[in-house]
């Protein structure tokens, strides 16, 4: 995803557990025509790598049970972001739920209504990614790192096609 979202020549920083991550890292992004990273770091723990005087930045993760939880009783000042692509979107979603897909994501993301943004996708690795944009505009984001096949079970309304 990192070569289709970011701007081409925007610096890339590597992180990983051990130089064999960031060399195994390195050889992908050469794959997609991302050269030399501007920097890297490895180290088993993450808040070594923040530079002096500032501190680590997470957000939240939740499954689609504690989504559907929050999403029924309090609705009021969050936001549900589905950020699949167009045709996953078509087969079956929450209702209630807001579309932009992370490929449109960095340039969408004053479209998010304000407040706590709760994010989902298929299996997270894309919310993971919206959370990122979202967060570096200033937004509070909660990633859902869940199979969306079990947000039905979770509790939640899922609206599908007929043909899904």
């Amino acid at each position: 995803y990192l070569a289709w979202l970011i701007p081409w020549g925007k610096p890339v920083t590597l992180l990983g557990a051990t130089a064999e991550d960031i060399a195994r890292a390195q050889r992908e992004l050469v794959r997609v025509g991302i050269e030399r990273p501007a920097a890297a770091a490895a180290g088993p723990d993450p808040a070594a790598w923040v530079p002096a005087g500032q501190r680590l930045r997470s957000n939240g993760v939740a499954g689609f049970g504690e989504l559907a939880g929050v999403f029924t009783t309090a609705r009021t000042g969050m936001t549900l972001l589905d950020v699949r692509r167009d045709s996953e979107r078509a087969q079956a979603h929450i209702p209630g739920s807001v579309h932009i897909p992370v490929h449109q994501l960095p340039q969408r993301t004053a479209e998010v209504p304000r407040g706590i943004v709760w994010v989902h996708c298929t299996s997270g690795i894309r919310a993971a990614i919206a959370a990122s944009f979202l967060d570096a505009v200033g937004r509070e984001v909660v990633v859902v790192d869940d199979a969306f096949d079990s947000a039905a079970g979770a509790g939640l309304a899922v609206a599908r096609t007929a043909a899904a």
